[in-house]
């Protein structure tokens, strides 16, 4: 396998828990620093990037992240960030970009350049409540990131080429929702938002008609307002018809400027025969319909049971439903639309394989429980065989 070299751990800074913890990104997690015990600079050149930029240059990111990372099948191609090429002449951005990639090309692990990419999960706080988030219970706790490490993001915004809104939900945050609006980063610098698109207002789409945006991606888990409100909402406000105008909203502001507009649907054995209607709402809308198997956020049987127990049958309507749904993405050239669906196709017949049976799950489950309790060692050598 020829070695892939991520370009993150020297491009990307990530928050992606309110807790303070850094991460090069959200898939592999990772601690390279904490925003609670260090700025963000001394992160940045400290010594969790610097190892972890040695692993990456000297051993790739095979060895390094896991198997299912996005990047490694082809998807989240919005994080490249080639395009500073396209950047003003003269500008700080450009210039901090130019430096990177000659620090990331000569294989640096301490690095004058400062971070192109910012992500922050301000809270892990919601107005829903979703079948699979892993955060939910965190979510209670209300923790938020300090005030320390919020003014030195606006302190580094003219380097950034990317700037990410990650929660929780950061539509809920008077905090980001300040930051959105009143940051100063360079004309050029791209705005991405994760959101689950419930929250939106009048005041915001007016601030997003002044920002440069590169991706904003709502994540929605059905196709119809009954299942949407048994998945996500589960007794707290939110309307499907709110979210479905603010789709349309999002939307007319696409064809105006151009981002990337992608919507998500984590498929599991409730929303599975939804799959080709998820894709049609997505097309209607010119968004990116994006799928993929749901996780099993504790790794528990009674949430396996419930969404991850397929029967036969309707694995062969899913598989039925992913020929169609790809006929159409191709269609209109969505690639990573494309990607997606080929990869979900794949997760299901490793499923079908492996955990689809509830009994094959349970076993699977204390073979892992042994697994982590053998010395440290030991588990490098088993990875290291089964590898």
């Amino acid at each position: 396998m020829k070695k892939f070299i991520c370009n993150y751990p020297w491009t990307h800074f990530e928050v992606n828990n309110p807790n303070g913890d850094v991460t090069m990104c959200c898939d592999n997690s990772t601690v390279l620093g904490n925003v609670n015990q260090g700025s963000i600079e001394e992160i940045w050149n400290g010594p969790g990037f610097q190892e972890m930029r040695r692993r990456m240059r000297d051993q790739g990111a095979h060895a390094l992240c896991p198997r299912s990372c996005p990047v490694l099948h082809g998807l989240k191609n919005y994080q490249k960030l080639e395009w500073h090429a396209d950047l003003p002449a003269g500008s700080v951005s450009k210039g901090n970009a130019e430096l990177n990639d000659i620090e990331l090309a000569a294989g640096k692990t301490k690095l004058e350049s400062k971070p192109r990419w910012m992500r922050y999960a301000y809270s892990y706080k919601c107005n829903l409540d979703c079948y699979h988030c892993y955060q939910r219970e965190d979510a209670l706790l209300n923790d938020t990131l300090p005030d320390s490490f919020m003014k030195q993001v606006y302190d580094l915004a003219p380097y950034y080429q990317v700037m990410l809104f990650f929660g929780g939900e950061p539509f809920l945050y008077k905090p980001v929702l300040k930051m959105m609006e009143e940051i100063e980063v360079e004309p050029d610098c791209k705005f991405f938002m994760i959101t689950n698109g419930t929250l939106l207002t009048d005041r915001m789409f007016e601030n997003l008609e002044t920002r440069n945006i590169g991706l904003f991606a709502v994540s929605l888990d059905a196709a119809s307002a009954g299942l949407f409100d048994t998945l996500r909402v589960r007794g707290r406000t939110a309307s499907w018809d709110t979210l479905m105008a603010n789709l349309s909203r999002i939307a007319e502001l696409h064809k105006r400027k151009g981002f990337q507009f992608q919507i998500s649907m984590t498929v599991n054995s409730m929303n599975c025969h939804q799959i080709e209607d998820f894709v049609d709402l997505g097309l209607s809308v010119d968004a990116e319909p994006l799928l993929l198997l749901v996780s099993n956020p504790d790794g528990t049987s009674a949430f396996q049971r419930p969404y991850l127990h397929v029967p036969a049958a309707q694995l062969a309507e899913i598989a039925g439903q992913i020929e169609q749904s790809l006929v159409k993405v191709r269609a209109r050239n969505m690639p990573e639309a494309e990607a997606g669906l080929v990869r979900l196709e794949s997760m299901l017949r490793e499923h079908r394989r492996r955990a689809n049976s509830i009994v094959v799950f349970n076993l699977r489950r204390v073979a892992r429980t042994v697994f982590y309790r053998l010395p440290t060692p030991v588990q490098y050598r088993i990875r290291h065989y089964l590898s």
